[in-house]
């Protein structure tokens, strides 16, 4: 028997009639009944109530969707942070994927990790167990950003930064990118590139 759009949906993404509100599963009812009785329709009958059903069903799944579109927008991006899965910030900067409970169980063990937040894309050390609660998204550092496949000098980490149109950069995120010369003066030369840094500030603000 011929599966159609709304149906199909409701198979992939295991949902039950009974689940529904019940405007649509009045909708879905009346569906089924009119595809009794297409099976008993014959000729030019057949192809009208054949056109109809394709029509509501194309509703119906537009229907669905929108009103489960946010769980399963929540579902896809659960998937893409699996554990053990990459998720790189939009510097470049790599993160490999841990459960909550891998993430307790490495600081148990006194290694690093992080909570992310992922929106804003910020980062935090675990320093209590207490702060697992306030993420919902842990990881650990994976890489950083890659040059033609050879680790960045720090003029390369700049000539990146700059090409992506970042001219302001806090010390931290430099570091984490491999950044090697040290960044405590309110000026520093690098190659091409000059940094500056406000007085009690460490953020960088890039100029060549």
């Amino acid at each position: 028997m011929k599966k159609y759009p709304h149906q199909v949906f409701l198979a992939e993404n295991k949902l039950k009639t009974e689940q529904l509100p019940k405007q649509l599963q009045k909708r879905i009812k009346g569906f089924e009944e009119l595809q009794e009785d297409l099976e008993h329709a014959v000729d030019d009958d057949h192809d009208r109530l054949a056109k109809k059903l394709d029509h509501l069903s194309l509703e119906l799944e537009e229907d669905l969707y929108e009103e489960f579109e946010d769980q399963l927008e929540n579902n896809e991006g659960q998937d893409d942070l699996q554990s053990g899965s990459l998720y790189s910030f939009s510097d470049g900067f790599t993160w490999k994927i841990v459960s909550k409970k891998e993430a307790k169980a490495l600081f148990n063990k006194n290694q690093e990790v992080f909570g992310l937040n992922t929106d804003e894309e910020t980062e935090g050390v675990i320093e209590d167990l207490s702060d697992l609660d306030a993420y919902e998204v842990f990881a650990v550092e994976y890489k950083a950003p890659k040059t033609n496949g050879k680790a960045n000098s720090d003029e390369a980490i700049l000539d990146l930064l700059y090409a992506k149109g970042k001219r302001e950069i806090a010390r931290t995120d430099l570091q984490k990118m491999g950044f090697k010369t040290p960044l405590e003066a309110s000026k520093v030369k690098v190659g091409k590139y000059s940094l500056y840094k406000a007085m009690f500030s460490y953020t960088y603000t890039i100029k060549r």
